[in-house]
């Protein structure tokens, strides 16, 4: 049992990468990735994860072996090992069939998030509940589309202050059409995941692609990603010696220290297509959402509805979506828990409706294209790739559509 061949190579060029941030070391970040068969865990200080249940760890000359996914590892992401240690995580399948370079890049992406957590700064904090409020109408896509055109200019014509200055009087335009929490919730992002971007474009020896076209279909927390990294090359455009990142940490905005170095935004005249273009986009959003409810609703199969007091304690922020009526679903992954020690339900590339006063505390779930549960031990329980059910056996019971389930 041997890691990916590109697995291995994207470890050395890890290895090899140059000084991309103050105090942000990849080459010692644990490092765990699943390539559809196994799990490998790199770079780890002591001994590996108990596993709770299952197989030990293997060991391999460069680190350790796990059969299956590591059962935490449900998304690109930073995650806690259980070891007082967090890693790097990535799925591998979700990124095709990367060269070493991409994948090596992916894993500094998701290693800066373990730097974050080790480094507390306000600069990290985000609300993502202030993402699913966020406006798509035409008038915010059409100034994020402009924004984006101005962002692309400056990072890519040699008089880039002036298309610069054009970019933050759009980016005024926008704000002053948001609350504040939104306002907040988009400059954290981009300093938490636009950094990360920027860490990652900077080992690519890349700039980040700006596309204004495509701009008003992202969502606020997607668009974050590549305006905080088009943000972060354009300081160091203006400062080469790379000193603002040390601003970036006391919690100043990417936008805001932009300003203070190229002086007031400029007026810019807007462009008929792109306001074309977000118009078209606002639609299609709403459309959309129609769809992907229509889509849950028309799964084939039993359905499960479960109400009680349920917390969230993981999920996708990429693939979450506000249904209309208000409904999240979370299309790819969530992890429920009850209040009971055993009672969860957790999804992998099952999508899953939730009902409740906030993201993370929940009172309705419902779930469709069920498989047929077993019952044993007085617990009812479904247990598949994708799917994890564990409720008392006494809670749940036939309809007609399938089961209802309520948890005290």
């Amino acid at each position: 049992m041997q890691p990916p061949a590109t697995l291995s190579a994207a470890l050395t060029l890890i290895a090899q990468a140059p000084d991309l941030w103050p105090g942000f070391h990849p080459q010692h970040t644990p490092l765990l990735t699943f390539d559809g068969t196994h799990t490998w865990l790199h770079q780890l200080t002591g001994p590996p994860p108990d596993p709770l249940a299952g197989p030990d760890w293997t060991a391999h000359p460069d680190g350790w072996g796990w059969p299956g996914r590591w059962p935490d590892l449900n998304a690109n992401t930073a995650l806690p090992l259980g070891n007082g240690q967090w890693a790097a995580g990535v799925l591998l399948p979700s990124l095709g069939e990367p060269d070493a370079r991409t994948l090596a890049a992916t894993l500094i992406h998701e290693a800066f998030h373990v730097y974050q957590h080790a480094t507390p700064s306000v600069a990290w904090e985000v609300s993502e509940l202030d993402a699913l409020t966020y406006p798509a109408c035409t008038p915010v896509l059409h100034a994020r589309a402009e924004e984006t055109r101005c962002l692309r200019r400056a990072l890519h014509e040699p008089d880039w202050i002036t298309p610069a200055r054009q970019g933050l009087f759009w980016r005024a335009q926008r704000h002053a059409l948001l609350s504040d929490a939104h306002r907040t919730f988009e400059a954290r992002m981009e300093t938490r995941e636009g950094l990360a971007t920027y860490v990652e474009t900077r080992f690519l020896q890349q700039l980040p692609a700006l596309a204004a076209a495509a701009a008003p279909g992202l969502g606020p927390r997607r668009w974050a990603y590549v305006s905080g990294a088009a943000l972060a090359h354009l300081l160091d455009r203006h400062d080469p010696q790379r000193r603002w990142p040390q601003a970036v940490l006391t919690g100043q905005p990417l936008a805001g220290l932009l300003l203070e170095r190229t002086g007031p935004p400029l007026p810019a005249a807007p462009h008929a297509d792109l306001h074309a273009t977000a118009q078209e986009a606002a639609a299609t959003h709403a459309a959309q959402l129609q769809a992907r409810l229509e889509t849950f609703q028309a799964q084939p199969g039993p359905r499960l509805h479960l109400s009680g007091a349920l917390r969230v304690c993981g999920f996708d922020p990429m693939n979450l979506h506000v249904l209309p009526g208000g409904d999240l679903l979370h299309a790819r992954h969530v992890q429920l828990r009850g209040t009971g020690p055993d009672d969860q339900l957790g999804t992998f590339g099952h999508p899953a409706r939730t009902g409740g006063p906030t993201l993370s505390h929940v009172q309705e779930v419902t779930l469709r294209g069920l498989p047929h549960p077993t019952v044993q031990g007085g617990r009812w329980q479904i247990r598949t790739p994708g799917l994890t059910v564990n409720l008392p056996a006494d809670t749940v019971h036939p309809d007609a559509d399938g089961w209802t389930a309520r948890l005290p």
